[in-house]
């Protein structure tokens, strides 16, 4: 058992990489400089013989992008509203996920969808969305291109699972207890990658699958209503904001006074040392010109 790792990993490298034997010539120098027999030695070379696979030379054939889009509508009766958008999330191969409702004063009714639309079909559902509105307030459509990580954890995905293969074969003829233990070890620790990136992966597929629509809907606010929505409400609202800012800015004047008083006391006793300095400078100047005028 003593050259059995460094044996079979160099027959792996010469076998599996074909033409690439200047390729992996690097781990088999550095088994070499740490030592056949060292646990380390063994490790780290298996580890790079295991993940030095050359990436796949997949490119991009189309982009993968995750689109979101928010509306916000007002709408002439909600009730018709929420039926026809459960109709349209079906329509275009898609569910309704969530869906809110509220009821403001003078039965004023508002609430908020957020829909999964089919990728093909997002233009076609948002269109069908805002023809429901007597008013688009508002629209924003977002697009998060995902089509470099996407293939990047393909190909790293290609990766560790050709390091899972080898390490398994390692493992089949592996018979000393250290080793057996360090490769499972490796193993165990490619598998938990390979779940991790698998998992990221149909993560990304499933955005870019399925389109979100969030849609905000309220019916029209009456200008006089009594509720929150009201023009009184809104009136009495705007009374009270600006007395707070009236109270904000008075409140700063006022710690700022408080806390300038040293600075004000300072600036006042400069000031006065400053003019009684010049009272007594201009005395001296008329008592000498006074005496002047006399010897004269």
């Amino acid at each position: 058992m003593k050259n059995f790792i460094k044996n079979l990993c160099i027959f792996l490298v010469l076998t599996g990489c074909g033409s690439r034997e200047d390729y992996h010539s690097e781990p088999v120098a550095e088994m070499a400089s740490m030592g056949e027999d060292s646990p380390r030695g063994r490790v780290a070379f298996m580890e790079q013989v295991a993940t030095q696979t050359p990436l796949p030379e997949s490119r991009p054939q189309s982009r993968l992008v995750i689109k979101t889009a928010t509306l916000n509508l007002e709408i002439s009766t909600y009730e018709s509203a929420h039926v026809q958008i459960q109709k349209i999330a079906t329509q275009y191969g898609g569910y309704l996920i969530s869906a809110t409702t509220q009821t403001h004063d003078n039965n004023i009714k508002s609430g908020s969808f957020t829909l999964r639309i089919e990728a093909k079909n997002f233009e076609a559902a948002l269109q069908d969305i805002k023809k429901l509105a007597q008013k688009v307030e508002q629209e924003s459509v977002q697009g998060n291109d995902v089509t470099e990580e996407f293939y990047d954890l393909t190909a790293r995905l290609d990766n560790k699972r050709k390091a899972e293969k080898r390490y398994q074969e390692i493992l089949a003829t592996a018979k000393n207890t250290k080793d057996i233990l360090e490769v499972e070890q490796a193993l165990t620790n490619v598998r938990e990658e390979i779940e991790r990136l698998e998992g990221r992966k149909r993560f990304l597929e499933d955005q870019v699958a399925l389109s979100t629509i969030n849609v905000n809907l309220h019916e029209p606010y009456p200008l006089m209503a009594s509720g929150q929505y009201g023009f009184l409400a809104k009136m009495r609202r705007g009374v009270e904001a600006g007395i707070a800012g009236f109270a904000d800015v008075l409140s700063a004047c006022i710690t700022f006074v408080i806390a300038g008083i040293p600075f004000f006391v300072l600036l006042f006793l400069v000031v006065w040392v400053f003019k009684r300095y010049r009272r007594r400078a201009k005395a001296a100047q008329l008592a000498k010109a006074t005496m002047a005028e006399k010897k004269e």
